[in-house]
């Protein structure tokens, strides 16, 4: 079957380019063709002297996408276009990420609900997600236009509970699924990182900026007399080592090889558990809980949820405390089996 995959993929992010990657493989590896529909959110304005400081940055995730990302569409620049000349595919596919998010997806926020194609064409989601507990309708689209959107869905599915709820509550979907984030759909990436290198290093992955995580991780630092390591940030904090600016494959090693793992990033933690690493989520901003909380809550590990206003001791203690990785693996394993299992009858829900 040949898959249409919209999808976030050209952000300079390491979590929205790890989840194209990992949907990619996993339905390819399921014997799928797929295409990634080139459907781009444009980039915000920066100064000059902000895209020369981020551009080694943006080398590397180019060099990945073309390696990676090679079959792709047309290029669409509005969802009026797509409705015009729609890809030809068996299947338009929706997912993972934020990409059912208006407040990121905004005029295009439509073609992420497929808004376009022909009805003969299969649509699903994959692990898609709202990014947050309630709906709001924006400029850009309703809860009346996604409830007429849905409609004509053949297989629909999210990554976290707080959407199952949304779906059906706010938007009448009967048949939900909830499967896992792409990401966690295999073990480990050693394809992209080669061998793993163990540090002594507490890793920081912090996606907003705040004074007060940095504050309190020296303090977490100094207790446990390990340096700190900050990763993916052009950011340069006092008392933190910083390799700006890491590839995809060289974040994915700095957290697979730390001693620990302090991150505010859904993706961040994904990672965290896949190599089993000691780690806590210091979320300050609400808007960035539900994801987190979600997973966390699914494997039994909503203790490592710390809002950053936790004292240190406590943060402390938690790194310190081992998480019972067999017990996660096993689980994360037979939610893949579930996962995989969706992704198997889309398949067979197209009858070319």
């Amino acid at each position: 079957m040949k898959i249409a995959l919209l999808t976030y993929f050209a952000a300079d992010n390491y979590g929205a380019t790890l989840q194209a990657y990992a949907t990619i493989k996993a339905f390819e590896k399921c014997g799928h063709e797929v295409e990634l529909v080139n459907f781009v959110i444009p980039e915000s304005v920066s100064s000059i002297a902000k895209k020369m400081m981020l551009y080694p940055k943006h080398l590397k995730f180019e060099r990945f996408r073309n390696k990676h990302f090679q079959h792709l569409t047309k290029s669409y620049k509005t969802v009026s276009e797509l409705q015009a000349n729609p890809p030809k595919a068996d299947c338009y596919l929706v997912g993972s990420d934020q990409t059912w998010n208006p407040d990121i997806s905004q005029d295009m926020a439509k073609g992420f609900f497929l808004d376009f194609g022909d009805e003969k064409v299969l649509k699903a989601s994959y692990a898609a997600s709202f990014g947050k507990d309630e709906w709001n309708d924006t400029r850009w689209i309703s809860a009346d236009d996604v409830k007429r959107l849905f409609a004509y869905f053949n297989f629909v599915s999210v990554r976290e509970t707080s959407g199952v709820k949304l779906l059906k509550e706010k938007f009448g979907v009967k048949e939900v699924t909830q499967v896992l984030d792409p990401v966690l759909l295999f073990e480990h990436y050693p394809e992209l990182t080669g061998a793993i290198t163990p540090s002594h290093d507490i890793v920081l992955y912090k996606l907003v900026n705040s004074e007060e995580f940095y504050d309190k991780c020296r303090e977490v630092g100094n207790q446990l007399s390990l340096p700190l390591r900050s990763i993916g940030s052009i950011r340069r904090i006092k008392g933190v080592r910083c390799g700006y600016p890491e590839s995809l494959e060289g974040w994915i090693r700095r957290i697979a090889g730390a001693k620990y793992v302090i991150t505010d990033s859904f993706h961040g933690t994904v990672i965290s558990l896949l190599y089993r690493k000691p780690f806590v989520s210091c979320v300050a901003n609400p808007k960035r809980v539900t994801r987190l909380k979600s997973l966390l809550d699914i494997l039994g590990l909503s203790d490592r949820f710390m809002p950053i206003d936790n004292d240190c001791k406590s943060i402390v203690a938690k790194l310190q405390e081992p998480i019972e990785y067999n017990y996660v693996h096993d689980l994360l394993n037979y939610l893949r089996v579930q996962s995989f299992r969706y992704i198997h009858i889309i398949g067979k829900g197209y009858n070319g």
